[in-house]
């Protein structure tokens, strides 16, 4: 069975059951104020609980669809279209079976009980149908991956290629700083090779200075001018030549 059939088909008899249950189940205001007789009112609720149990038709011929094996259906699809077909199937009995004991109970005894095993097969009949359409969308295929992911890879691999260009530069200015430093190193040595050179030569200059002017004092000291007396003075302040 198609798809868009399997759907109609369940959508329509819900709807037609939903309605049979608001007038002859729940409230059920013209059987409780007289109008509609209680005959009447039984033999519709059997109805109405037989059609909830027959909803689960298409459900269970959508899943011998799909469930083949080449289609690929996935298993939670197929779970819930088993799981859709037990509520059903357990609705409509409880529906039809408290109708059935209403021929016997009355409702000023056991009104509540019946009440409450009403309400739960509607709860149950919506969590089969809740399921027979959730089936569907268990069968979509997964999304396509987001492309935030790529936008990273390659925020990353520019990253990389940042660190890379980076590690040369920094390879280079560290080589620069060692040229730099055996190049002050160099000129250091030489600076003080000259200075030491400088002061040898000022060293050697200064002792062939001081050897000179000692010899020269020695010449000086040895030799009285001729010719000139020496002149001294008294205390007078007369001079007199020796």
């Amino acid at each position: 069975m198609r798809r868009g059939i399997a759907v109609l088909w369940h959508a329509s008899s819900l709807i037609l059951a939903a309605a049979l249950y608001f007038f002859f189940v729940l409230p059920r205001w013209f059987e409780l104020t007289g109008e509609w007789p209680h005959t009447l009112g039984t033999v519709v609720r059997i109805v109405c609980g037989v059609l909830v149990a027959l909803s689960a038709l298409p459900v269970a011929l959508t899943w011998s669809r799909t469930r083949k094996p080449e289609l690929g259906t996935p298993s939670l699809a197929l779970s819930l279209r088993v799981w859709s077909i037990g509520a059903h199937v357990l609705a409509g009995l409880l529906i039809a079976g408290a109708g059935i004991s209403e021929i016997w109970l009355s409702l000023d005894t056991a009104g509540q009980w019946l009440f409450g095993i009403y309400g739960a097969a509607a709860a149950i009949a919506l969590l089969g149908a809740f399921s027979f359409y959730l089936a569907f969308v268990a069968e979509l295929p997964p999304p396509p991956p987001k492309p935030v992911k790529i936008k990273a890879d390659k925020r990353s691999r520019g990253g990389a290629d940042e660190e890379i260009s980076a590690t040369p530069d920094e390879t280079g200015a560290s080589e620069d700083t060692e040229t730099a430093e055996d190049t002050e190193e160099t000129a250091d040595a030489q600076d003080a090779d000259e200075t030491a050179a400088d002061s040898v030569a000022g060293n050697a200059d200064g002792d062939d200075t001081d050897t000179e002017t000692e010899a020269s004092g020695s010449k000086l000291r040895n030799r009285r001018p001729a010719g000139k007396a020496r002149r001294g003075r008294t205390r007078g302040g007369i001079a007199v030549e020796d």
